[in-house]
């Protein structure tokens, strides 16, 4: 149960999605306090209109005439021939005035640290920062905000915030990603279009099946849509979010309509307002009416989140927009003109409303075009009333008893939205006016005030003096600015004399200086820089070497059976040092060093604060016992800064170009391994452009993992004894294939359908200047470890090759001939 009762407090940030101009304007009218945006299409979400360069200039100088701030969303892995446009993008919009930069690409935020070090930076979920160490990394990198991963609870996110000083942003409400953001290649894997880049093809809306040891397993038991994702929804349990110290509140939705902008600003804006004003929040009528309100717009069902303590976030039955729950039908008559539904709305119902009825066939959409009450028509039936609809005879045909209902469309709704007006902001204007001394006028807008001093002093009048309501009428013309007076405090003599010009021009004076006191214009004016990492690998390199073999395996037979097999370096799990260290094992251990074999102890992917004591006493180990490491998020590298070592950056962090890899240098990585959704034309670019102390590492071989997720898919399966330990689980796609699925620490692990194998153009890989070429054999038995190796070893080395034909695989080579969007 969670207590919505807050102390006194500065209520949060409300920062809502602006998908384009009307959408700003709409966000504004919601009452956000910040906007957030995209330019083109260098950000996470491609699909929604976004702004040109051009439209930008105005939009922030209009969200700024209403104290509202605006964020350019920049939040994508780059391409090597991307990052000088971004960096043009980024140079126009610090000379607008942008208030911060929302990044995931290490490489640009380190190139805007250097060339505009005033402009503040905030770290994207894209980076996938779920520990206090990852905040630190990112904050003495320069991050003044962090936007926290989603997964987190609201103890796990208060935790953090006693820990920084950054600021830090949580999403509060619309759409969830079934994988941690910025470690999704699922969209890719199917489609090529990259859901890291912001053109997420959304597979995981997609019904799917569920296949154990070859059978398929009851839709009822696992849903149509295993693994699509309710919509986040949390303002009635606000008051945890907000008592946890969360500076902004985040609400996704730049694809969403105008409507949905204004009408969820102004919820969780009223929300967090009237919890830190009073302490409690609304009663559950209020909070349940606001909530029907939200569905009405968008809905697919609604999650609290992980932040608010829920297990599964995901909504099975049906993944698309369908609207706020209104019944079950009682009856359904059926005619040739028309059919008669009936049902006792659990909220009101109007003629002309749009509704969606879950039928056995689909969910299905109408339009309400009559409703009887008592037999008489009326407009609108009330809550709990006895209601008919009359829907079209058409729809009514696929309609049984007790199917669900639900209000998609409240064109009544939607016209009061549309109708709110953009609110000017409110002023307190007082005026001091004494004989004899000079004339001020102080403004106040809520915590901020300002006052001008003018050069003319009050005069006693001579003949006709300055009326009180010439005064207040001079004051309260504030003209096309985007205030109002809401109070006129007058603190003046009587019989005075004051040019109306004089009051006009010092109240414009002070209005001014409001105005810039939010938003200072100064020191916007840098040049733009043209950007290069400075090496060239081409002009450095003096012969052809043949690329070092690195393979990763799950299990430590498969160690020592990849270190007979011909690798050059090995990666494991750092979970296995401990055993590799018994003395079972550790004259093995140590022959990797006499083979002169570099062993890489893997850190998780995903490591909370909990995890990070044992992590680093582990990482300690490792580097006492004379091996190297290896770091997928960025706690892990913090702890590896902090032990003084040298890792390995892994691919999960999306490096996509030189920038990027040399970011990763500087902050003490000797290897960087690019993504995997690099084309062998963007491989190479990257690979020219790093530092040659660096060394490039790229995907040869494997079975991609696509998503990790926190939501356990199998647990109610594995609970049932329907899958054991030992048993395959396959999510089905009838026309996309099947994923295997595995489960890890309670958390769901969805692998590719389809395994890369570039042995048969190893010689265009080996062009593309990379150091090291890794087979990733996580999946597999020791016997494919050795076949597999082994044959990659003759390759490189010039001899023919047999891998074996037994593993039954479809192989592809993965984005090398094709790259993403």
């Amino acid at each position: 149960m969670h207590s919505n009762k807050t102390s006194n407090c500065t209520p949060p940030e409300v920062l809502a999605p602006a998908g384009d101009p009307e959408a700003l304007r709409a966000a504004i009218k919601g009452g956000a306090n910040a906007v957030y945006l995209g330019v083109g299409q260098f950000n996470a979400r491609q699909g929604a209109t976004n702004f040109s360069v051009d439209e930008l200039r105005d939009n922030i100088d209009l969200a700024h005439s209403y104290g509202v701030k605006v964020f350019m969303a920049l939040n994508i892995p780059l391409k090597q021939n991307e990052m000088q446009e971004a960096i043009d993008i980024v140079h126009k919009a610090y000379a607008y005035n942008i208030d911060a930069v929302i990044l995931e690409d290490l490489g640009l935020f380190f190139l805007l640290k250097e060339h505009f070090p005033d402009l503040p930076l905030h770290a994207s979920t894209q980076m996938t920062i779920h520990n206090p160490q990852g905040v630190d990394f990112i904050g003495d990198a320069g991050a003044s905000r962090v936007i926290l991963s989603r997964e987190l609870t609201t103890e796990q996110v208060k935790s953090i915030i006693d820990k920084t000083s950054v600021e830090i942003e949580l999403f509060v409400h619309g759409a969830l990603c079934y994988s941690f953001s910025g470690r999704c290649l699922f969209s890719t894997a199917i489609t090529d279009r990259s859901a890291n880049r912001g053109a997420c093809f959304q597979p995981c809306r997609r019904p799917f099946k569920l296949s154990v040891d070859g059978e398929i397993i009851d839709s009822k038991l696992v849903g149509d849509y295993p693994i699509s994702c309710a919509e986040l929804c949390t303002f009635p349990g606000l008051g945890d979010i907000i008592k946890a110290g969360v500076m902004s509140l985040k609400i996704e939705g730049r694809m969403k309509k105008p409507e949905y902008v204004t009408a969820s600003a102004g919820t969780y804006r009223s929300v967090a307002e009237k919890l830190c004003d009073t302490g409690e929040n609304f009663n559950s009528d209020e909070l349940d009416e606001m909530e029907n309100e939200l569905a009405k717009l968008f809905y697919r069902g609604f999650t609290r989140g992980f932040v608010l303590g829920e297990n599964d976030v995901t909504q099975r039955k049906y993944s698309a927009n369908y609207g706020a729950y209104l019944g079950k039908v009682a009856n359904i008559t059926k005619s040739q003109e028309e059919g008669k539904l009936t049902i006792q709305p659990l909220h009101d119902i109007k003629v002309n409303d749009g509704i969606s009825i879950n039928t056995p066939v689909r969910i299905i959409g109408c339009r309400v075009h009559g409703i009887l009450v008592n037999g008489e028509a009326v407009k609108i039936a009330k809550k709990g009333e006895d209601a008919t609809l009359l829907i079209s005879a058409k729809t009514s045909k696929s309609v049984r008893n007790n199917d669900e209902v639900y209000v998609s469309t409240d064109p009544q709704l939607l016209e009061r939205l549309q109708n709110i007006e953009l609110q000017s902001t409110p002023l307190t204007i007082k005026i001091h006016a004494r004989k004899g001394e000079k004339l001020r006028i102080s403004v106040k807008s809520r915590n901020m005030e300002t006052e001008a001093i003018s050069d003319y002093i009050v005069q006693e009048a001579k003949s006709s003096p300055t009326s009180q309501e010439q005064i207040i009428t001079a004051l309260g013309k504030l003209g096309d600015t985007t205030f109002h007076a809401k109070d006129i405090i007058l603190d003046v003599d009587d019989n005075i004399f004051i040019p109306i010009g004089a009051l006009s021009g010092t109240r414009r004076e002070a209005v001014e200086e409001l105005f810039n006191s939010r938003f200072p214009r100064l020191g916007r004016n840098r040049s733009c820089p043209d950007v290069s990492t400075g090496y060239n690998r081409e002009k450095t390199k003096t012969e052809s070497k043949i690329p070092l073999l690195s393979v990763e395996v799950a299990d430590i037979d498969s160690i020592f059976v990849a270190s007979k097999s011909g690798a050059d370096i090995i990666y494991a799990p750092i979970h296995l040092f401990a055993e590799l260290m018994n003395e079972d094992n550790i004259l093995r251990t140590n022959g990797l060093k006499e083979k002169n074999i570099e062993f890489v102890l893997m850190t998780p992917q995903i490591s909370f604060e909990e995890d990070m004591p044992e992590l680093k006493e582990q990482m300690q180990q490792v580097t006492d016992a004379g091996f190297k490491l290896a770091c997928s998020n960025y706690g892990p590298v913090r702890l590896a800064n902090e032990l003084n070592v040298p890792f390995v950056a892994q691919k999960e962090f999306n490096p996509f170009n030189a920038y990027t890899t040399n970011a990763f240098n500087k902050s003490g990585a000797y290897r960087v391994t690019l993504s995997s959704e690099l084309n062998l034309e963007e491989t190479q670019d990257a690979c020219v452009n790093t530092d040659p102390a660096l060394q490039i590492e790229v995907m040869a071989y494997g079975r991609e993992l696509l998503l990790v997720t926190k939501n356990d898919l199998l647990k109610p399966l594995i609970d049932d004894g329907i899958i054991k330990d030992e048993s395959e689980v396959l999510l089905v796609d009838n026309t996309k294939g099947s994923f295997p699925v595995r489960r890890k620490n309670e958390r769901t692990l969805i692998y590719n359908s389809t395994v890369l194998n570039m042995i048969e153009e190893l010689d265009k890989l080996c062009d593309s200047g990379a150091d090291v070429l890794r087979l990733d054999l996580s999946l597999y038995e020791k016997a494919d470890v050795k076949d597999i190796t082994r044959n990659f070893r003759k390759a490189l080395d010039g001899k023919q090759i047999k891998l074996k034909s037994s593993r039954d695989e479809e192989y592809d080579q993965g984005h090398y001939f094709k790259g993403v969007l």
